[in-house]
């Protein structure tokens, strides 16, 4: 009787650790990459630890009995009516499998004393100069764009789910733009408010900043109507051009002064 008692314990044992073996082959995700890729993606909705930002609170309980397979799902597909767009490669994302596998173990960490630290984004290795439309600081705004802006337009503004930036604005006054878009959002697009006023994280000199930056990233030498790129007047052309006028004076002052000469022995 105590060997089969004994033996169900160790069958019970068996299969536990066996059903814990899967569950960690299941999850798989790497949270040290994932803080990484939460840094990158979802820190500037989210918050460093999920508090919520212009984003959904994510340390709150979820109502869901498997919470790591709700968040990859979210992840993946986004959440239609927010500004949760689909993340997921299969949706048309940035993200892989793997990725969202290693958010969701980051995310798995908040609150434990092994939980990765998030990396912080640096300044620009060469000063941006100052630009004319605002009054902000671009090298600061560098910084700001890479906690709030990278992860929809991309380090550089080159797009990435949202709007590519390194490019010219259809606005007479693009500072104006450009402030108002930062503040005030986009309505009916994936671009919240970010101006404190607005309920957003940022201070009306951080967004002088942002937009100051943003403002740098875009191309020198663009004509706005036309996109073609405006080259230098080169003084070799003036200069052919002004030998030339002086060519046709003299040759028609030559021309004049053999017509007079002609006119004086015929009479």
């Amino acid at each position: 009787m105590r060997k089969r008692s004994l033996l169900v314990s160790i069958g019970v044992l068996a299969l536990s650790l066996l059903t814990f073996g899967i569950a960690l082959a299941q999850e798989g995700g790497d949270p040290e990459r994932g803080a990484a890729l939460y840094a990158e993606n979802c820190v500037v909705c989210h918050g460093p630890q999920g508090e919520g930002r212009v984003g959904a609170e994510l340390n709150d309980a979820f109502a869901s009995v498997n919470v790591d397979a709700f968040l990859r799902q979210t992840i993946a597909e986004g959440h239609p009516g927010t500004f949760m767009t689909p993340w997921s490669e299969a949706n048309g994302g940035p993200l892989s499998d793997e990725d969202i596998d290693d958010i969701v173990a980051y995310i798995d960490t908040w609150g434990k004393t092994t939980a990765p630290v998030l990396p912080q984004p640096q300044p620009p290795a060469e000063e941006i100069p100052p630009v004319p439309e605002v009054d902000g600081d671009p090298n600061q705004g560098a910084v700001v764009f890479a906690q709030n802006c990278a992860a929809c337009h991309g380090e550089e503004g080159e797009g990435r789910i949202g709007q590519t930036l390194a490019t010219e604005f259809a606005s007479a006054e693009p500072g104006a733009y450009v402030i108002d878009v930062v503040t005030n959002g986009v309505e009916g697009a994936l671009m919240p408010a970010f101006g404190a006023e607005q309920g957003g994280p940022l201070s009306k000199q951080e967004i002088q900043d942002v937009s100051a930056y943003v403002l740098s990233l875009q191309p020198v030498g663009v004509s706005a109507e036309e996109g073609d790129v405006v080259q230098p007047v080169s003084g070799l052309p003036l200069a052919i051009a002004a030998i030339a006028v002086l060519a046709l004076l003299l040759g028609l002052g030559l021309l004049t002064q053999r017509q007079s000469s002609r006119r004086g022995q015929s009479e």
